[in-house]
């Protein structure tokens, strides 16, 4: 399993990768819907699995003296190490946010431990949709990026739009109230700390077991595909 991720490393990364990591810095923007910058790491995963698919990288890799179930669980582990240097260069960058940006964010969520969250449930998202797809029928690459591009951004409508409801109806509702002082905003209260926290854990759940999941379930794909 070592061999293949270094496989993965040296013969398939995509210039993209590295690039789209700093998207991370558009947390610095104000009044931007920051879940957004995170889609563009989705994308260079997309790059990753595409110039997979124009190498024949699957049939080389099934050739070499590894199973089908080795060949997805090294690219799924490679794909959830993107995903986690993009989450790992966030975290500095909510703090950043909050020193340029005090009053928070008018276009949706803040950057907050919740955020941090809500990313974790975007990757899940984008996982979900794109890695079994990819290997029931790989030449559809562009058409199952679509769909999962459609999928993640159904997730930030609904995450920017709630935290933009929120904000604006805080002085209707309690509930609203709440969400934009524990959930929306930079933490300023140990109530705060605590919500988020939990928040950001329950994403981290999310992300694990649809991790696994996926995993499994893009292998049991693969397995029963004739290369």
């Amino acid at each position: 399993m070592k061999q293949l991720f270094y496989k993965e490393l040296k013969l398939c990364l995509p210039v993209q990768v590295p690039l789209f990591f700093l998207f991370a810095a558009m947390l610095l923007i104000p009044a931007y819907p920051y879940l957004v910058a995170c889609f563009f790491t989705c994308n260079s995963i997309f790059y990753l699995f595409n110039q997979s698919a124009g190498n024949n990288d699957l049939l080389f890799t099934a050739l070499l003296p590894v199973s089908k179930a080795q060949v997805v669980k090294a690219r799924v582990r490679f794909t959830v190490m993107i995903e986690m240097i993009m989450f790992l260069l966030l975290v500095p960058m909510i703090f950043v946010n909050h020193r340029l940006n005090p009053q928070g964010n008018p276009a949706g969520t803040d950057g907050s431990l919740t955020f941090l969250a809500a990313v974790l449930v975007l990757f899940t998202v984008f996982n979900a949709v794109f890695i079994p797809a990819f290997y029931r029928d790989e030449t559809k690459s562009g058409k199952n990026f679509l769909i999962s591009t459609i999928a993640v951004f159904v997730w930030i409508i609904l995450w920017e739009g709630f935290m933009i409801t929120a904000a604006a109806a805080k002085d209707a509702l309690p509930f609203f109230s709440w969400a934009a002082e524990n959930l929306d905003a930079f933490p300023a209260t140990a109530q705060a700390w605590r919500t988020q926290l939990i928040a950001l854990a329950v994403g981290a759940l999310i992300y694990g077991l649809g991790t696994y999941l996926v995993s499994r379930k893009a292998v049991g794909i693969f397995e029963r595909v004739d290369l």
